[in-house]
Order: structure tokens, then sequence, then C-alpha cells
């Protein structure tokens, strides 16, 4: 045993290159089905699940977090993994209800009919409500609330789609970095760094707003979106709009908005109370069912079960990675080559992450480089490190058309609407320019907030 920063490791050398031969081999083919398009991400997690705890279990491999002293089934999903899948779960159930009683639907209309139909100002108000959303619910909802609406809209004004689709895709990454509760990274990581939702909304929030804004100045001018010709005629084109369409009952409207306002403010006070996020979002997924009277049949055949057994999935591959000491293997190998000065090895690993983030679904990436960087960092490094590391996972996540899943969902719906694509060139032609940018001013942004004393 060695010590590496503080934290004590398992010397490489001691590694059994069997279990880790195996484990690895797992781990590998896993991820090139989670990659391939014409595989089931989600098949590929449970698969890799299965394979890595049958051969965990058949050689009987130590591990010292199991009542036995061995691996078994029970040890390979910890509390924490737990955790952040009740604040998911939690999570979906607030959100998927709300958007069924028309609250999203209502607040999209409301803002479709500020813009008065002029297309400049519709890119900034869609781009805006995509951000303001993808920050207070998640950005895979918020896509496609927003994402669908446009289609209607750009049909409805005779309008090009594609600007505003590209653009509502880089608000998404942009208000994924806002709250703890945006994006899926975030959760992961910040439960792995224990991050408070306050904490978040103060560093997260300001470069968000920073990120929107970089966002407009070069699409607008990229997509020459120009003011409307004839005003009156968009307006009256979206006055035709009918908020309240979506809304079949005002009183689950207006209760929705409440639980909505009170899960939130229990997220943000949740240090106060003394209860995790987990139990706040599993509250209000509580309340939001009673108050809506849907009945729990209802509710799990809405919820989507496929990404809960993905993160089921891909915990117990993470943590079978940790039992044959692969996460700490290549934390040791990581500790050599970052560089001593903090902000360096930070940006080292921002633009690092951004960029296996663009090529692997960011949510592996935030999975498998939790732990890594817990473990690296010391403790005045870690508040620094994971800031980086979600930093980067969320933007990295928008370099290319499956680094994150708010991609695949707003490029899903402009193809079965519309029957347009966005190929990988034109994708990474405007996104990749914003993501650029973005890990630019994020750098700057790091370097500031180091200097402030905030890490």
């Amino acid at each position: 045993m060695y010590g590496i920063k503080g934290i004590t490791l398992v010397d490489p050398v001691t590694l059994n290159l069997l279990h880790v031969s195996l484990v690895f081999i797992i781990f590998l083919l896993t991820y090139i089905g989670i990659i391939n398009p014409k595989f089931d991400k989600t098949l590929a997690a449970l698969l890799g699940a299965v394979a890595a705890t049958i051969v965990l279990v058949f050689l009987r491999i130590q591990d010292l977090h199991s009542p036995t002293g061995y691996v078994s089934e029970q040890s390979l999903l910890h509390f924490n993994d737990a955790s952040i899948i009740a604040l998911i779960i939690g999570t979906l159930i607030i959100v998927d209800i709300a958007q069924s009683s028309g609250v999203f639907h209502f607040l999209a209309i409301k803002i479709l009919k500020a813009s008065k139909g002029d297309p400049q100002t519709l890119l900034i108000y869609f781009g805006a409500l995509t951000l303001i959303l993808s920050a207070l619910v998640n950005n895979i909802s918020a896509m496609m609330i927003v994402g669908s609406l446009t289609i209607l809209a750009c049909e409805r004004l005779d309008l090009d789609p594609k600007p505003y689709i590209i653009t509502e895709l880089s608000m998404t990454t942009a208000g994924g970095i806002m709250t703890l509760i945006s994006s899926v990274p975030n959760i992961i990581i910040s439960q792995t760094f224990e991050i408070d939702f306050v904490t978040f909304l103060i560093i997260g929030a300001p470069l968000g707003v920073i990120t929107m804004v970089i966002s407009f100045v070069i699409f607008i001018p990229m997509f020459n979106i120009r003011k409307a010709k004839d005003p009156e005629l968009m307006r009256l084109k979206v006055e035709e709009f009918d908020e309240w369409s979506a809304v079949k009952s005002r009183t689950a409207f207006n209760r929705s908005i409440i639980v909505l306002g009170i899960t939130i403010l229990g997220f943000v006070f949740s240090q106060q109370l003394g209860v995790s996020l987990a139990m706040v979002a599993v509250a209000g997924a509580v309340l939001m069912i009673v108050t809506s009277g849907k009945k729990l049949e209802y509710i799990f055949e809405k919820l989507d079960w496929h990404l809960v057994a993905f993160f089921l999935g891909l915990f117990v591959l993470i943590n079978a990675l940790d039992v044959v000491f692969i996460l700490d293997y290549i934390a040791v190998q990581l500790a050599a080559i970052l560089p001593t000065d903090d902000f360096l090895a930070a940006t080292i690993l921002l633009w690092f992450i951004s960029v296996i983030s663009g090529i692997v679904d960011n949510i592996v990436v935030a999975a498998a480089f939790g732990p890594i960087l817990l473990e690296v960092a010391t403790e005045s490094q870690q508040s620094l490190f994971a800031w980086a590391a979600i930093f980067g996972a969320n933007f990295g996540g928008g370099i290319t058309p499956i680094g994150a899943p708010s991609a695949v969902v707003g490029l899903s719906i402009l193809y079965r609407k519309t029957g347009e694509k966005i190929g990988w060139g034109e994708f990474i032609k405007t996104q990749g320019l914003a993501t650029l940018a973005r890990l630019v001013i994020t750098t700057v942004y790091l370097g500031i907030l180091l200097m402030l004393g905030f890490f």
C-alpha cells in the first residue's frame, strides 16, 4: 500500500491480472454496447452488470465492504447509489405529473405569445425558456417540452425549425449546470462530493447565464435570424395558440404549481432541514401523487424505467471496477500525470472530461470519474476538481449528437415531426463552436472562483 495526495491506495503491482482483465473486458464491451446506436444502452448496462456480478461472485473476490468478506450481489449496489436513484425517480415523477397537468405547456405558450412571433425574439425567448426549464426540472424534459412546441410554432410561422432546435439543445447544456437537479451528471458528482443545492446554485447559475448569452451571440448571426418583415401578421398567428389547451383541470394545474414550488424550496433548504435531496424528491413525488389524484398504476406506467434500469446496471458495473481496484489504479496514474498546480490540473480535467463526454454518454463519464477524482483530490482540491468534472461533463455532452441524452431527444423530435436530420458535421460545426467558446469561458471562470477563495 502507498499514499497518493493523502489517500491510501492499493499498489498496482498487487492487482490480480485475471480479475482485472475479466472485469475490464466486461466494462469495455458494455461501453461499446452503450455508445452503439443499434444496441439498447439500458440492455447493455444490465448485461454488463449481470456479467460482472456473476464473475466476481464466482471468483470469490474479497470485498471489505461486504459482511461476508467476499463480493455479493448486495455489496455491488451501495446506499449512495440507491440515494441517487431515489432522487432521480422522485424528480421524474414530479416533472411527469406537473407536465401532464399542463404547467409547462402553459408557460411555453405564454412565452411564445410574448415573442409576438418575431423570429429573433422567438429564438431568444425559447432559448431562455429551455435554459430555465433545464435548471428547474431537467434538460431532457425541457427539450421535450420546448422542442415539441418549437416545431409546431415554426410550422405555423413558416420558419426553419433547425436553428431553433440547435439553439435549444445548446441551452439544455447551459441550463444543465445551473442547479443540482438540472442534469444527471450533476446529481451523480454532487452526491459523490457532497455539494448541496444552494452551493451548486451560487456557482453554477452565473456561468449558465453567461454561456446562454454567448450562445445567442454565436447563433443569431450564424443562422442569420432577422426581425419579422410583417410583425402584425406574425403576432396574429401566435395569438391563435391557446395556453389552456393542455390544462384538463384548473385544480390539478394549481396544485402542481404549489407542490413544484414546495419541492424546489425543499431542495434549497434541505441542508438546514437536515434531510437529503433524495428524501426531498421522494417526499415531493408522494405529495404530487396525492394531490393529483392519480393512481400509482398510472404513475408507474409513465415512469421511465429504462433510465432507472440503466443507472442500476451502470452503478453495479462501476462498483465492480472498484472492487478489483481498477478505479484506484486509474487514480494513481491520473495523480502521477496531473500537474501540482491546482488550477492547471483542474483545467486539464475540464477539457479532458469534456472531450470524453462528447464521445461517450456524459452520464457514464460522470459515474466513472466521480469516484476516481474523489480518490485523487486532496481535501482542498475536491471542490475544484468536482466543478471541473461537472462543467466538463455537461458542456462536453454538447459536442456530438450522442454526448447528452437531451441532444438525442431534440434531434429525435425534429426528425419525427419534420423528417429533417441534423448530421454529425452540422451538429459539430454549430454546437462544437459554442462548446469551444464555453470551455474557454469556463476555464477563466474556474480561475476567478479559485482566486476569490470559492475552492
